[in-house]
């Protein structure tokens, strides 16, 4: 299975660049056989919205649209926002929205017979607005072990993740709630970011602000998942791919930690493991770096 979140701003809108980003969309559905593929932040309002999501040749889709009313599976809606799609094949898996605002979709994914939680993001760029999503998401870790994020978070979590402009170290209550929440990131393989504002060479700032996150379980259920950082064309942000089996060689410098239990039987473990936390400073990420 084949997961695809890019926030591709503005990819409704008449002429050329909109039919670009629909031509790539198509692009990459065929050549990565993508089984879920989430547009962000498209800004186009309903009816357009259908027409654009019925043409890039998923059978299904549910669309937040850009002013917060809700079409396809589901009722409601969010209240603003650059709006969020989500598209699947249902032949390949089986997708049933659950919940959703401006701020994201879940949804309940069953796929050879396991079943876990899918939410696609996009993270207002407001602090405020963005960290009241983290606190909502504290309730929706608590009802699911297995679960997995990603998406456009607007945030990063330490300041290797940018590149130009004012150094920051990321906004701490996005750090806050991924620690508190035990949450795994995916790493990734591909460019080291996702993002760039395309200024000129003066002025040119990088982030990684699209990643992917999930719960140790849905780690555990998926061992060998990873994400890689597709090529960026036609927007600010690259896709990002997150494929459930492993097919190709990972990059070693960004492979996620893996316990291994026979650690725990050599002699010296636990005074080694206690020397390495007393003498790390910061929060749990920056101790484990």
């Amino acid at each position: 299975m084949k997961i695809v979140a890019w926030n591709v701003r503005g990819a409704g809108k008449r002429g050329a660049g909109k039919e670009s980003c629909a031509m790539t969309i198509k692009d990459l559905k065929k050549a990565y056989a993508i089984d879920v593929f989430a547009i962000l932040e498209p800004r186009i309002s309903v009816p357009r919205a259908l027409i654009i999501a019925q043409s890039l040749g998923f059978s299904h889709h549910h669309i937040i649209d850009a002013t917060g009313f809700s079409l396809g599976v589901g009722g409601g809606g969010g209240g603003g926002g650059g709006g969020i799609w989500l598209l699947w094949n249902g032949n390949s898996v089986s997708l049933h929205v659950v919940a959703h605002s401006s701020q994201f979709i879940t949804a309940l994914v069953t796929s050879r017979n396991k079943r876990w939680l899918l939410t696609v993001v996009y993270a207002n760029p407001y602090p405020m607005i963005r960290e009241a999503l983290w606190k909502y998401f504290d309730d929706l870790a608590l009802v699911s072990s297995l679960w997995l994020v990603l998406g456009d978070f607007n945030d990063i979590a330490s300041a290797d993740e940018k590149c130009g402009g004012n150094l920051n170290h990321g906004g701490k209550s996005f750090v806050d709630w991924i620690d508190r929440n035990h949450l795994v990131d995916l790493g990734f393989f591909g460019a080291q970011f996702t993002w760039c504002n395309k200024r000129n060479v003066e002025s040119i700032i990088w982030k990684r602000l699209d990643r992917g996150l999930c719960t140790i379980n849905w780690r555990l259920l998926y061992p060998e998942a990873h994400l890689m950082h597709l090529p960026r064309v036609n927007a600010d942000h690259c896709p990002i791919l997150v494929s459930l089996e492993s097919n190709h060689r990972l990059d070693k410098g960004n492979v996620p930690f893996r316990f291994q239990a026979m650690w725990m039987s050599h002699i010296e473990f636990s005074t080694f493991i206690a020397d390495c936390w007393n003498s790390g400073t910061g929060h749990a990420v920056q101790k484990s770096a």
